[in-house]
């Protein structure tokens, strides 16, 4: 009974929990075509699947950590911050296309610096790494890989 119980506590729940989110997620990125690359190519569910794999491997290595050296117990509180960044994740990934990746990618951004408090005391930082985290997954995407980003508002008329 001992083995059980220690199964059910937030320090295995969690990881399970975002195990089968990120399958959930692996799996939406197969429905993702494009129409120019081929077989091997780089094209625009390489980055899904890539980020999904990378979870995985993340999500692995706590479970074990845990399984075999189990931390103290977890209090709701300090579970806040990851269902907030699960929460906002859900969001950028509802409004991305209706919104654009501009106004989308700028949300998210500063939610999650606001969730983890990082330059809130300063406007103008907090606005400059904002813009800087866009323009660079912009660079990113659209001008290294070519994936083509939806337009500002593109998904709404």
């Amino acid at each position: 009974m001992g083995e059980r119980a220690n199964l059910f506590r937030a320090g295995v729940l969690l990881p399970v929990f975002l195990l089968a989110v990120t399958t959930v997620y692996l799996a939406a990125s197969f429905d993702i075509h494009t129409q120019f690359s081929g077989d091997g190519e780089m094209s625009p569910r390489s980055i899904p699947i890539l980020a999904a794999l990378l979870m995985y491997a993340a999500l692995a290595v706590v479970l074990w950590t845990e399984l075999r050296e189990p931390s103290d117990s977890i209090a709701l509180r300090d579970m806040a911050r990851p269902a907030l960044v699960v929460l906002a994740t859900s969001a950028y990934i509802f409004l991305f296309r209706p919104l654009g990746y501009i106004p989308s990618t700028l949300a998210y951004s500063a939610v999650l610096l606001i969730i983890f408090r990082l330059e809130t005391r300063r406007p103008h930082i907090f606005a400059l790494y904002v813009i800087g985290v866009t323009a660079t997954f912009y660079g990113l995407f659209a001008g290294i890989f070519g994936v083509r980003l939806p337009a500002m508002f593109e998904g709404l008329f």
